[in-house]
């Protein structure tokens, strides 16, 4: 039966579209649960599962292999997948289970597209050793969970260039001053040495959902946000509070001295992290783990002396445990309780199943030495770098799963800031209201974020516009939805 799906979804399954982008155990295989007949084939939108050229077919195979069920896979480009699901649900096509995003969850819970796991989680002897609190954060108000993550929330760190501060003779910093001093040195003093004037402080990018940008800059908002925020148990608009006023003068500082990339309102994040890797920049916020490696190993490939490295949040600032992507079964699963068992219950069975949607297939994306160690294999589409992962990231498992290739150094010591220095973000459950205008808010936002830091306007000038655009968007009533 098709379902009937309000114009809110729609508002929810297009936010990126609109507005997020300014310019082991033994799984029971192949169950039949308890709620519906045997199943032989999943549907499923995956957004970060890996791609064709790395080996999806054969990936699928393997499953079918381990489940004896056939895992169908739509996968749309990244940064239209929002889009391309939203469609796919608007004309009730909904497939049996689909990534989302923290972004999208509340919407989907609220038009009824969701089956609760609460019971399938409970049934699951996989389940038991997976840390609750990961799971819990998907509460949604009615007290059900309909969401499951995909691995730990995980985060950003701030990644510099430690060839420059040696070149300089400078410390990693510690304060805001000395990070705007590192800024300074990294534009005006030639900190790799080649006589030019072609260095600048920091990049990051603009051209990211408007969700996302409080991930990538943090050194300078510190205690701003420019999200929704939970302070002393109460939901409040970041882009409404004082620490708002003061973040955007250091913007605007920052900017003015030039030391901040003045591409960077049309930088998306692999143009930004490129600038970085061909010492283009010396600074940038970007995700722990892998990147860690990935962006010191492709620094070294163009100069072998280049080293990037994560460094702790400076005194002011902290880090964020963002609430990541999950699964969720929708209500055209026949048997929802198999699809359960046979993906969730399955990639978190800490044995053949955890390792296919970790490290994927033996003999294509990893292998074992001669003394039995496995090791990583190039990557398909990529041979000049290792392959990375198939879903979950080896590195943030949920469970107690022991990685099977040691974790680099590099990789090591990113998560191991991010664990000391960040704070952990909720889950932003809105109404109808915040459903529906959202994306305008946040298109408010990165419009006047844009133009104060670049002079346009002033500050006052532009938190005064942003206030009349909010409550024509009734800010007052998605506060209160926020609340409720």
């Amino acid at each position: 039966m098709v379902r009937k799906i309000s114009t809110v979804l729609l508002a929810a399954a297009l936010l990126m579209v609109s507005a997020g982008v300014f310019a082991g155990g033994e799984g029971e295989s192949g169950s039949t649960g308890e709620a519906g007949p045997a199943i032989s084939k999943i549907t499923s939108y995956l957004d970060r599962i890996l791609i064709e050229d790395d080996g999806l077919a054969q990936f699928l195979a393997a499953y079918k292999d381990q489940t004896g069920i056939t895992l169908e896979v739509i996968k749309p480009p990244h940064n239209q997948y929002a889009e391309v699901l939203g469609a796919a649900v608007m004309a009730g096509d909904l497939p049996d289970i689909m990534e989302l995003w923290d972004t999208q969850y509340t919407a989907y819970v609220d038009s009824n597209l969701l089956v609760p796991l609460d019971e399938f989680i409970a049934a699951n002897p996989n389940m038991a050793s997976v840390t609750k609190d990961y799971y819990e954060v998907y509460r949604a108000k009615d007290g059900k969970i309909y969401g499951f993550p995909t691995y730990k929330g995980g985060g950003c760190v701030t990644y510099v260039r430690q060839d420059w501060l040696d070149n300089l003779g400078m410390d990693v910093p510690e304060t805001w001053n000395e990070y705007v001093a590192m800024l300074r040195a990294f534009t005006f003093d030639d900190p790799d040495g080649d006589g030019q004037d072609n260095t600048i402080g920091l990049t990051l990018p603009f051209q990211v959902p408007a969700s996302e940008f409080d991930y990538y800059n943090r050194p300078i908002m510190q205690d701003a946000y420019f999200g929704f925020q939970y302070v002393n148990g109460q939901w409040v608009d970041g882009f409404s509070q004082p620490a708002m006023r003061q973040a955007l003068r250091r913007w605007i500082d920052l900017y003015a001295a030039g030391v901040i990339d003045r591409e960077f309102f049309t930088n998306n994040t692999s143009r930004a992290r490129s600038k970085l890797m061909e010492g283009q920049a010396g600074a940038f916020d970007y995700w722990t783990g892998t990147w860690a490696t990935r962006l010191d190993q492709s620094a070294k490939n163009i100069n072998p002396a280049a080293d990037i490295s994560a460094v702790n949040a400076i005194d002011e600032a902290h880090y964020i445990n963002r609430v990541g992507p999950l699964l969720a079964i929708s209500t055209a699963a026949q048997n929802p309780k198999a699809v359960f068992d046979n993906i969730i219950g399955h990639m978190w069975d800490k044995g053949d199943g955890q390792v296919l949607w970790t490290y994927g297939i033996q003999g294509l994306h990893w292998d074992l030495d001669d003394a039995g160690n496995p090791y990583m294999l190039p990557q398909p589409s990529n041979p000049e770098r290792p392959f990375n992962k198939t879903y979950i990231d080896p590195y943030l498992p949920l469970n107690d799963f022991e990685p099977m290739i040691p974790q680099q150094p590099k990789e090591r010591l990113s998560i191991e800031i991010h664990n000391e220095d960040s704070v952990s973000l909720r889950l932003v459950q809105g109404g109808d209201v915040y459903t529906k205008n959202i994306g305008d808010l946040n298109t408010a936002k990165q419009e006047l974020f844009a133009q104060i830091v670049t002079g346009e306007i002033t500050i006052d000038q532009g938190l005064a516009e942003y206030q009349r655009r909010a409550n024509a968007l009734q800010i007052s009533t998605i506060l209160a939805e926020l609340n409720s």
